[in-house]
Parts: C-alpha cells; structure tokens; sequence
C-alpha cells in the first residue's frame, strides 16, 4: 500500500467524518495523521494535527484529550499547567 494512497485514503475519511460531525472519528483520524507525521519527523505538521484531534477530543469529551495535550506539551506547544490541587490538567 502506497504512502500516498493511504493520505489520499485518510483524507477521504476526514472529509466523511467532517461532513457527518463525527467527532470520535475525527479525534482518531487525526491522532493518526499526528502519528503518520510523527513518524516522519515532521513535528511542525504532527502538531497541527495533534492540535486537531485535541480540539475534537475536547469538544466530544473524550478521555484522549489529556494525553493528546500532554503530546503538544511535550513537543513545546503547549505549557503544562494544574489546578489549585496539584493536578495536571
């Protein structure tokens, strides 16, 4: 299976979970092109799309919105903050 093909595949299902508000669907295909990109060692790229999928993970709240900012955070995108309790938000 080509890289390109996959894009293209990946792509298609953004646009359908898009057009359906499908936010877990989206929060996935996102983290996955965040990883796809990742993996290439194109970090300004994983980012964006981090910053996708957390937004969408937030939005739906889902439980990978913290460990998908944890990831902006440790690639310097985002500052770790916590509450008055300690607790890393």
């Amino acid at each position: 299976m080509s890289q390109t093909w996959q894009t293209e595949q990946l792509h298609a299902r953004m646009m359908a979970a898009h057009g359906s508000c499908n936010l877990p669907e989206l929060v996935d295909l996102y983290a996955t092109a965040a990883n796809w990109a990742e993996t290439e060692g194109d970090v300004d790229r994983c980012c964006f799309f981090l910053t996708q999928a957390w937004v969408y993970a937030m939005e739906a709240g889902s439980p990978d919105a913290n460990q998908l900012r944890n990831r902006l955070v440790a690639h310097g995108r985002d500052v770790e903050t916590s509450n008055n309790h300690g607790e890393l938000l």
